[in-house]
C-alpha cells in the first residue's frame, strides 16, 4: 500500500475513533432517558391503580389525569402490576385493578393519551452539536496535519481529539440531566396529587405501608409539634430531612445526599432525584477516555506512514500486543479504576443513594480497630513463609539426589499445590477436630491432652499457618529445584578439593547461588499471604472471636455481608498500598546486598 493509501486509512480509522464515542454516548444517553420515562409511566400507572382501590371511585382519575386513563372491566391475565411497552405509536401503560382487600382482579387500566413531548425530542441540542463538532474537526485537523510538525501534534492533536469527543458528549450530559430533572418533578407531582386526592388521607398514614404502597416513595410522618412519628428512611437522612420547615418543597440535601421534597399534610415525601441514581457521567467519561487513546494512537501511526519499514514494525508490535492489552485494560485496570471509584463513594447494592465522600472511607477505616485486628492477624500469618521455605529448601535437597522413588517423592510433596483449596480445607478441618481430629487422636496415643485447634483464640491462626505450611512447600520445592539445577557442579568441586564440608558447600555455595531463587520465593510468598483467603473462609470465617479474621476475609466481609462496597473498595486499596510498600522494602533489600557482594 501507498504512502497515501496508508493515511487514508489511518484517517478513516482516526475519524471513526472519533465518531464512535460520540454515536455510543448519545445512545446510552438515549437509552437513559427512555428507560426513566419508561419508569415514569409505569409509577403513573401503579399509582392510578392503586388510588383507584383506595378511594373505589374511578372518577377520582379524570380530576389528576384528564382523558388520560382508561377503565375497563375486562381482565388482562398477563398484567400483575404496572406495565409499560414501547410500539410505532409510542408509549402504552396498563395496570391491574385489585379490589378494597387487594385480592383479586376486578379489572384494567389502560392508558389512553401518551405523555406531552416525543421520547428522546431532548437529544436534539446534543445530536446538532456533535454534528457541528464532527464537521469542524472534518475541515480544521487535515489543516492541522498540514501546517503543524510532528513533534506539535503529539501533543495537539490528542488535546484536540478531547475537545472533539467531550463537547458532543458533554452537551449530551447536560440535556439528559434536564430531562431528568423534569423527570424527577414529574414523578413528585404524581405521588403528591395522589396523596392529595384521597378522601380520608389520615386512615391511609396511618396503616403500615399505605403511604408507601400509595406513592412507592420513601416518607416520613411527623406530628403537630414536627416529631419524627415514623420514616422509611436511614437515620441520618431522616434527622437531616426532619430539620426542614414546612411546608418543604423543591431540592435538599441529607446524608450529603439531594432528595426531592415534597410535604403533603403531615406527610413528607423524599425521592432520589433520577440524575442522580440515573446519571450517564461514568460510560460517557470511559467513552471519551477510549475515544482520545485511540484517536491519539491512530494518529502516532499516521506520523509514522511515510516510513515504511518503521510503520511497519509499529503495526505489527502494536497487532501483537493488542489482545494482551486489551485484556489487561478491560480485567485489570477496568477493574482498579472503578475500585478507585468505589472507594470515593457510599456505595452499597440495597441503596440507591451513592454520594461522593472524597476520601472519607480512608479516614474511617484509619480508625476502625477491626480492620486493622485483620491486617495484624495477617502480618502475623506471613510469618510461617519463612518456615515454609526452610522445609521447602530441607525437601528439595533431598529430592535432588538420584535414588529409588525421588520421582514419586517429587510427586507426593507437589499434589497439594494442584488439588482443590476447598477440599483441602475441609480435609484439614477434620483433622483439626477437637473431638475426631486425626490430630487430637495422634496426641491420644502418647498421653496429651486434645487441642482445641481451630475453636481457640490462641491455636486457630496457627492451625491455619500448619495447613498452609503443608499446602506451598510442595511449589517452593520446585522452585528451589530449578535454581539448585542451574547453579554450576564446578563450585561444588572446587571446594571439596578446598576440604569444605557439607555444611561450608551449602553456606558459600548453595545460598549465594540461590539468592534470586530465594527472594522470587520470599516476594511471590508473601504476596500470597497478604492474600489468604479461601482457607479462612472455609475452616474458620474469621473466628473464633476475629482471631482468624486477616484482610482479604475482612474485604470480603464489608462488602458481601454489610453491603458497604465503598469501604471495602478503601480496604482494597489499602491493602494494595502495603503490599506494595513491603515488595518495594524487599526488592532495595536484595538490590543493597547485591551491591556489597
Amino acid at each position: 500500500m501507498s504512502v497515501r493509501g496508508r493515511r487514508r486509512v489511518l484517517a478513516a480509522f482516526t475519524y471513526a475513533a472519533l465518531v464512535a464515542p460520540i454515536l455510543a454516548g448519545l445512545h446510552i444517553v438515549g437509552t437513559t432517558v427512555r428507560r426513566v420515562e419508561r419508569h415514569l409511566l409505569r409509577t403513573e400507572a401503579a399509582v392510578a391503580a392503586e388510588l383507584v382501590r383506595e378511594t373505589g371511585d374511578p372518577q377520582v382519575l379524570q380530576s389528576l389525569f384528564p382523558d388520560r386513563w382508561r377503565i375497563s372491566e375486562e381482565i388482562d391475565p398477563t398484567v400483575d402490576q404496572a406495565v409499560v411497552t414501547w410500539d410505532h405509536g409510542g408509549p402504552q401503560a396498563r395496570a391491574a385493578i385489585y379490589d378494597a382487600d387487594s385480592w383479586s382482579v376486578v379489572g384494567t387500566l389502560h392508558m389512553e393519551r401518551p405523555a406531552a413531548g416525543r421520547p428522546g425530542s431532548g437529544l436534539y441540542l446534543p445530536i446538532g452539536t456533535a454534528l457541528a463538532v464532527l464537521a469542524a474537526a472534518a475541515l480544521l485537523i487535515p489543516v492541522a496535519r498540514a501546517w503543524t510538525r510532528a513533534p506539535v501534534r503529539r501533543w495537539l492533536f490528542p488535546l484536540g481529539a478531547l475537545l472533539v469527543i467531550t463537547i458532543p458528549l458533554a452537551s449530551a450530559g447536560w440535556s439528559a440531566n434536564a430531562r431528568l430533572a423534569e423527570t424527577t418533578d414529574a414523578r413528585m407531582q404524581v405521588a403528591v396529587q395522589a396523596l392529595e386526592a384521597l378522601p380520608d388521607r389520615q386512615t391511609v398514614v396511618a396503616r403500615p405501608g399505605g403511604v408507601y404502597q400509595l406513592t412507592g416513595l420513601p416518607f416520613m410522618v411527623r406530628d403537630a409539634d414536627g416529631n419524627v412519628v415514623f420514616s422509611s428512611l436511614s437515620s441520618a437522612a431522616t434527622e437531616d430531612l426532619a430539620a426542614l420547615p414546612a411546608p418543604a418543597s423543591g431540592t435538599s440535601y441529607a446524608d450529603r445526599v439531594a432528595y426531592a421534597v415534597a410535604d403533603v399534610g403531615q406527610v413528607r415525601l423524599a425521592l432520589l432525584p433520577y440524575a442522580h441514581t440515573n446519571a450517564p457521567t461514568v460510560p460517557l467519561v470511559v467513552l471519551a477516555l477510549i475515544g482520545v487513546a485511540l484517536a491519539a494512537l491512530f494518529a502516532a501511526l499516521a506520523d509514522l506512514a511515510d516510513r515504511p519499514r518503521v510503520f511497519r514494525r509499529n503495526v505489527v508490535a502494536w497487532s501483537f500486543l493488542a489482545p494482551s492489552f486489551l485484556h489487561l485494560v478491560i480485567f485489570t485496570i477496568g477493574p482498579l479504576l472503578f475500585a478507585a471509584w468505589l472507594s470515593l463513594h457510599r456505595w452499597s447494592l440495597i441503596d440507591v443513594a451513592r454520594p461522593f465522600l472524597g476520601l472519607a472511607n480512608y479516614v474511617s477505616i484509619l480508625t476502625d480497630i477491626s480492620w486493622w485486628n485483620a491486617i495484624r492477624n495477617t502480618a502475623v500469618f506471613t510469618l510461617h513463609v519463612p518456615a515454609s521455605m526452610a522445609l521447602a529448601l530441607a525437601l528439595a535437597l533431598i529430592v535432588q539426589r538420584r535414588a529409588r522413588g525421588i520421582v514419586f517423592l517429587r510427586a507426593l510433596f507437589f499434589l497439594p499445590s494442584i488439588t482443590s483449596l476447598v477440599a483441602i480445607a475441609i480435609a484439614w478441618q477434620w483433622m483439626f477436630h477437637d473431638e475426631y481430629g486425626l490430630l487430637n487422636w495422634s496426641l491420644s496415643l502418647v498421653g496429651l491432652g486434645p487441642v482445641h485447634w481451630l475453636t481457640s483464640t490462641e491455636t486457630a491462626l496457627l492451625a491455619i499457618m500448619l495447613m498452609s505450611v503443608w499446602l506451598v512447600v510442595g511449589y517452593q520445592m520446585v522452585l528451589f529445584q530449578a535454581g539448585l539445577a542451574a547453579i554450576p557442579r564446578d563450585l561444588y568441586d572446587a571446594a571439596r578439593m578446598d576440604g569444605a564440608g557439607p555444611w561450608r558447600r551449602f553456606v558459600h555455595v548453595t545460598l549465594p547461588g540461590l539468592r534470586h531463587t530465594l527472594f522470587f520465593v520470599l516476594v511471590t510468598s508473601v504476596i500470597g499471604s497478604f492474600q489468604i483467603f479461601g482457607a479462612v473462609y472455609v475452616m474458620t470465617e474469621g473466628g473464633p472471636l476475629h482471631s482468624t479474621d486477616v484482610a482479604v476475609f475482612h474485604i470480603y466481609e464489608e462488602a458481601w455481608e454489610f453491603f458497604r462496597f465503598g469501604n471495602a473498595a478503601a480496604m482494597s486499596w489499602i491493602l494494595f498500598a502495603i503490599i506494595f510498600v513491603v515488595t518495594w522494602l524487599q526488592f532495595r533489600t536484595l538490590e543493597r546486598r547485591t551491591e556489597e557482594a
